[in-house]
């Protein structure tokens, strides 16, 4: 056989096993994308595959939104448990916004949109009297108002006309410092029933609101972003081995690795509403469905799927991420 018929059959079996590789890779689950945790998605781009180590609350967790609602979208009852191979829908509804214009108010944000007052005022971390300003992003949530009252400080004052003054940034500085004017005093009390702190912590409260207080010491070296790629969190720079601490009571929903770009992650729900995130934890000293109280010693600050050490911290308000900012009392 001569040179050129021997080039002929080498390419016609490269050819054939090009074939077969390409046929084999067709029948797999696309790769994760979105989820971001160690299952698989479905080629639908729909449904997400569970596996071992994942909870409903981890997975909702990425989706970005609450465990009620995944819940309900796959037809799951409390206490919401999962199985591996199990396929989940994550097509949930997404959570809107809106920007606000000249001339409006919370007021007639909230009656347009078919909210509360107080609830659209606790979605975004709003204080009386709520100042909004004109190109502010409101997220309004996916739930329909519920018709539980929220107790506020001045329920009965005129609502606050927009300031058209140019929006505060809302990235934090990098003096760890918050720019809103509120102290410790908790945002208006949740709907939902709250874990209790212990009798004798300080920072406890009798109200039924949550008393948050900072993770641990450190830096600020990244602000939350509203952007649709930006920081869902803060950012705190810290020493390896450091103190991460409980930013209120509750109890721990997730305690594992299974969220690609977290590392070993703790989440706490502190009541029907509310849960925190510490990410990228060195070692956790709380298993899941253990009560924590506010401050308490729950894993050592590391550098786990990440380079730098530090500690990612998050607030999630029904499922959407909020800024931690105007809700940790000031320092």
């Amino acid at each position: 056989m001569g040179m050129s018929g021997r080039l002929l059959k080498l390419m016609c079996i490269n050819l054939v096993l090009l074939t077969l590789v390409t046929a084999c890779s067709a029948s797999r689950p696309a790769p994760v994308s979105g989820v971001n945790a160690r299952g698989q998605m479905k080629a639908d781009g729909r449904h997400y595959i569970v596996v071992k180590g994942d909870t409903l609350y981890s997975i909702a967790f990425q989706v970005g939104t609450d465990v009620p609602t995944l819940a309900r979208h796959n037809r799951i009852a409390p206490p919401y448990a999962i199985y591996p191979g199990q396929a989940l829908r994550i097509d949930v509804p997404t959570r809107s916004q809106y920007r606000v214009k000249k001339g409006d108010t919370l007021f007639s944000i909230a009656r347009r949109t078919g909210h509360k007052m107080p609830e659209l005022a606790q979605l975004n971390g709003l204080t009386y009297p709520y100042h909004i300003n004109v190109g502010q992003r409101l997220n309004l949530g996916t739930r329909v108002p519920n018709n539980k009252a929220v107790t506020i400080s001045k329920p009965n004052a005129a609502p606050a006309k927009v300031a058209t003054n140019k929006p505060k940034a809302s990235s934090a500085p990098n003096t760890g410092k918050s720019s809103s004017t509120k102290g410790s005093a908790p945002l208006a009390p949740p709907s939902g029933k709250a874990y209790p702190a212990k009798a004798d912590q300080k920072t406890a409260t009798t109200s039924g609101a949550i008393a948050w207080r900072w993770p641990t010491e450190g830096q600020i070296s990244s602000g939350f972003s509203l952007s649709e790629t930006g920081n869902k969190g803060i950012d705190i720079k810290g020493n390896r081995g450091q103190a991460i601490r409980a930013a209120a009571a509750g109890k721990v929903v997730y305690a594992g690795n299974a969220l690609r770009g977290y590392g070993n992650l703790i989440i706490i729900k502190h009541n029907d509403d509310y849960l925190s995130a510490y990410a990228h934890n060195e070692q956790l000293r709380v298993k899941e469905q253990e009560t924590v109280s506010s401050g308490q010693h729950i894993a050592d600050m590391g550098n786990s799927d990440t380079t730098d050490i530090g500690l990612h911290f998050e607030i999630r308000y029904q499922g959407t991420s909020v800024d931690p900012m105007k809700y940790l009392p000031k320092r």
